[in-house]
């Protein structure tokens, strides 16, 4: 996380001196969280989860603190932030030595700026594309109510969620991507692992959730 260098001043700041501080270092990995908080808002995320005032230290990262975090919120992980100033962290970018752990994985602050508003986008995207499934289904007569519409983390992947859909005793599995999809749209969704477009999907999800099928 660090380098030889943090002993002296780098953007102006007495690295050295803040380290010898829990109290600087806390303050700086805090400011630093709600820091990216605020930028993710402003790249148009929904606003992240982080728990500002839960940041622990721990012996594995030094002038650090751990945070909850959640971007977009109910997505939960975990930010090690380092605690010296934002211009020094996002100053080291290109020496890999003040970066942010997301999730055990280190980057640069950009890059996790990046990939946090990319993830979240994605998020976004398929959480319309469930909506736009639901209210379909409700415009012809099976409406389903948010405990109808339940999503399955071990089923889904990292470009789509899996969601299970119940009504009055059925159930059908609905897998839709980050990409939208819709009337006219080529995008696909799987439906009970079958591959359709959104009219197919439409039916083909009807026909599970009633045990009707109009085409016989």
């Amino acid at each position: 996380m660090t380098t030889e260098s943090d002993g002296v001043c780098r953007e102006g700041y007495d690295v050295g001196g803040i380290l010898a501080d829990e109290d600087q270092v806390a303050a700086c990995a805090r400011a630093n969280m709600a820091a990216l908080v605020a930028e993710l808002v402003a790249r148009g995320c929904d606003e992240p989860w982080a728990g500002l005032d839960d940041g622990e230290a721990d012996d594995e990262w030094p002038d650090c603190l751990q945070f909850s975090f959640e971007c977009p919120p109910g997505y939960e992980g975990d930010i090690v932030m380092p605690g010296v100033p934002l211009e020094v962290v996002k100053g080291g970018e290109g020496e890999a030595s003040w970066e942010v752990v997301h999730n055990g994985v280190p980057y640069a602050w950009s890059d996790l700026v990046d990939e946090l508003s990319a993830f979240d986008a994605a998020r976004r995207t398929i959480w319309a594309n469930r909506d736009r499934l639901v209210a379909e289904l409700a415009a012809r007569g099976l409406s389903l109510r948010d405990e109808d519409v339940d999503s399955d983390p071990d089923a889904s992947g990292d470009s789509c969620v899996t969601y299970h859909l119940a009504l009055e005793g059925r159930k059908v599995r609905v897998s839709i991507p980050d990409v939208a999809v819709g009337p006219g749209l080529a995008q696909e969704m799987y439906v009970e692992g079958y591959p359709y477009v959104w009219e197919e999907a439409v039916e083909a999800a009807v026909v599970a959730l009633t045990g009707i099928d109009p085409g016989r």
